[in-house]
């Protein structure tokens, strides 16, 4: 296993702890995370399967940036965070007043921790030799 497999497994596993070392901490501030879907609210199942969630398909983009463009280190960070702004849509519609703050505090927090994880395991720039993946010839056989 490398270097870069621990450390991405690493961060899958980290951001659930994350979430729910956060989710505690706000449980105790007197949060109740009462939300107007499913059973009604969040606890720490529903904490950890959605922070996991994020940190395997967060997995699964890294991989296929590293695939497929020669500049994975810099689109990942963009792609997260974008992924980060859509899922903070749910808690401003499902929640009301701290709940939603309390949740969206728990989507960032489960965000640094992917983003920055895989971000740490991704070349900034990626040679391709004479033949790219992503379907662009190399410029080192182009003529000049």
């Amino acid at each position: 296993m490398t270097t870069r497999t621990r450390r991405r497994i690493a961060t899958v596993v980290l951001a659930p702890v994350a979430g729910l070392v956060t989710w505690g901490f706000m449980r105790l501030a007197g949060t109740d995370f009462a939300v107007e879907t499913g059973d009604g609210s969040v606890g720490p199942v529903d904490v950890i399967v959605a922070a996991l969630a994020a940190g395997l398909g967060g997995w699964f983009v890294v991989r296929l940036l590293e695939r497929h463009t020669r500049r994975p280190g810099l689109w990942w960070p963009a792609l997260g965070s974008s992924a980060l702004a859509v899922s903070t849509k749910g808690p401003t519609y499902l929640a009301d007043d701290t709940t939603a703050v309390a949740l969206t505090a728990l989507h960032f927090i489960t965000a640094i921790v992917v983003i920055t994880g895989f971000e740490t395991t991704l070349p900034a720039w990626r040679d391709c030799g004479t033949r790219c993946v992503c379907g662009r010839e190399s410029r080192t056989d182009a003529a000049p």
